[in-house]
């Protein structure tokens, strides 16, 4: 049986004004309800989820990122110990040159200790470092001995520094440093020269270096 859409116009003709509100609001609200269970909540739903996926990858860029400058300064690290290794001498030792580089800006009343040790790495590479203990030392001095230490000819590193301010003399600190360098394990170590032996000085400072208290 054909539709006839006449029946449906007499129908509604049919109905009282009440009937036709009634109807007319019945099939508005199957509209609305139709458009949002099948139009705007699918478009909701999905922009959520792709804003979700957006952050998600986001975060994971993010990492990459940090994992990217780890791995470029690890590699800087690991070039930059290998251009030391490559610049130093076979019996070149790490106290010595430290002394040496300290003792031009500070008097030895300044320097509380200085620790070497030695620390196999591999069959092939050992660690020397040395930690150095300063007391009552200004900014101008400690920059000087910084700079003597990281432009010297070797190019050290320090691979720690803690500066602690003086309770009793807000002008002056106390400076703890660690300074490291890699050798090849076959290369002999020369021992600790005696206090005054001559060693070539680093290039001075940029700035003034500041005068041995």
């Amino acid at each position: 049986m054909a539709f006839d859409p006449r029946q449906m116009v007499n129908f509604y003709q049919r109905l009282s004004p009440r009937e036709r509100l009634l109807l007319v609001l019945a099939v508005g609200s199957v509209v609305l309800i139709s458009l949002y269970s099948f139009v705007f909540d699918p478009l909701v739903s999905g922009r959520e989820a792709l804003q979700k996926r957006i952050v998600a990858r986001e975060k994971d860029l993010a990492e990459i990122q940090v994992q990217r400058v780890r791995y470029l300064e690890m590699l800087r690290q690991i070039e930059a110990n290998q251009a030391v290794l490559v610049r130093t001498e076979p019996n070149f030792s790490l106290f010595a040159h430290l002394q040496n580089a300290v003792t031009q800006v500070l008097s030895r009343e300044h320097i509380a200790s200085m620790n070497p040790t030695d620390k196999n790495l591999s069959d092939e590479y050992q660690e020397q470092s040395v930690e150095i203990k300063l007391t009552a030392v200004t900014l101008q001095q400690l920059v000087d001995v910084m700079y003597r230490i990281e432009k010297g000819d070797v190019g050290l590193r320090i691979s720690r520094l803690q500066v602690k301010k003086r309770y009793n003399d807000p002008q002056n600190f106390d400076i703890t440093a660690n300074v490291s360098l890699l050798k090849p394990r076959n290369a002999p170590a020369s021992a600790a020269p005696a206090s005054g032996a001559a060693i070539p000085a680093a290039p001075p400072a940029p700035a003034a270096a500041g005068a041995q208290s």
